[in-house]
């Protein structure tokens, strides 16, 4: 055990990470702008046994490559994980870093910010929670949707409704458009008005053809 662990309280954060996953995460918001709940993974997740959690020190002086090896780190065990539900799509894995002080969070922006390329790539998603997150919802920017109370990353799979953290560069939204762009043609089965504008917006941006 290291140093760092004799004065973290890992039970109490794990604890906390549930109540954050079943009491926020998995609950409709008001100020979400959509319904549902904040992420519609989570329950079903945990119901199919595709959620992992995993715990991360980064000791008394975190520096932003540890942090960022982390995030990196997280991408190769994702790949490894041995996963008991089969739907790759509800694979999920909860990154705790029950240490990270609060005037240190700011590196879990950075690391995720730096690594994003790479997990998108995977055709995979990456966000950073934490209690001085600034992340708004996708669909109201006055809702700063990404508290928590222990600092996480959260890696999950591309999702349809990912457009919206996928427009801001061309490789990611040509990535998010391999894999789901069938879903805006002719023939489209998508109902979300806001999801198809933005979607051809994006195309019309980055010069792709439908």
């Amino acid at each position: 055990m290291s140093p760092a662990a004799s004065v973290v309280d890992l039970e109490s954060a794990l604890d906390s990470v549930d109540s954050w996953l079943t009491e926020y995460i998995s609950m409709n918001h008001p100020e979400i702008g959509r319904m549902g709940p904040i992420c519609p993974f989570v329950t079903p997740a945990r119901k199919n046994r595709t959620l992992e959690i995993r715990i991360r020190l980064v000791g008394h002086v975190p520096s932003p490559e540890l942090v960022e090896e982390i995030a990196r780190s997280s991408l190769r065990e994702y790949a490894l994980t041995f996963w008991q539900g089969r739907n790759p799509m509800l694979q999920t894995m909860v990154v705790v870093l029950p240490d990270l002080r609060s005037e240190d969070t700011g590196l879990l922006d950075q690391a995720q910010a730096r690594v994003k390329d790479e997990y998108v790539a995977q055709g995979l998603m990456i966000g950073q929670f934490h209690e001085n997150c600034d992340v708004t919802a996708a669909r109201n920017p006055r809702f700063v949707v990404s508290k928590a109370p222990v600092p996480v990353l959260a890696i999950r799979a591309i999702a349809l409704h990912d457009v919206f953290f996928l427009s801001d560069r061309p490789h990611w939204f040509q990535k998010y458009r391999e894999k789901f762009g069938k879903f805006f043609g002719p023939q489209s089965t998508v109902m979300d008005p806001l999801l198809i504008e933005r979607y051809r917006e994006s195309e019309q941006a980055y010069g792709f053809s439908s």
